[in-house]
């Protein structure tokens, strides 16, 4: 019976996290308007849209990241403290330099998924996390949007 009510908590706790979970689908529609957005009205106008909470670019655990090629972060819209920050060589906890792999994917192929561990917002749990990212025009960089698996 413990086992069972256990089981059932856990479902409990767990289940709203499942639900509210985003989609591969979703990060990748997000990226692709957000470039649209950030080619039109470039970096100054797109870093105060993707910053605003509950927006279309910056809602639940979806928002927007824009890098340049060498890894320095122009916006981002969950911490805007990580704004010009270097971040070519930071590593998840599994020693994965992924900001490296992002431009990588980026230069080689314009666009694609990262994987990498990253802190849960709600759980505060290391969990496996992929970025969609996608190469922009009009200056050296690439938007982003990643999602917990």
């Amino acid at each position: 019976m413990k086992r069972l009510i256990k089981t059932a908590l856990i479902a409990l706790v767990c289940l709203p996290l499942m639900a509210s979970a985003a989609t591969r689908e979703e990060a990748k529609a997000l990226t692709i308007k957000a470039i649209a957005y950030l080619e039109q009205n470039g970096l100054d106008a797109a870093s105060k849209a993707f910053a605003q909470k509950d927006s279309e670019f910056n809602s639940g655990e979806l928002y927007v990241f824009v890098q340049d090629m060498d890894g320095n972060m122009l916006i981002h819209g969950a911490n805007p403290k990580l704004n010009g920050k270097g971040l070519i060589n930071l590593k998840d906890p599994k020693g994965r330099y992924f900001v490296k792999e992002m431009v990588d994917v980026v230069k080689t192929n314009g666009s694609g998924w990262v994987d990498y561990m990253w802190k849960h917002p709600k759980t505060g749990q290391l969990t496996p996390k992929t970025s969609y990212v996608q190469k922009t025009e009009g200056f050296e960089g690439f938007a982003g949007v990643g999602i917990f698996q």
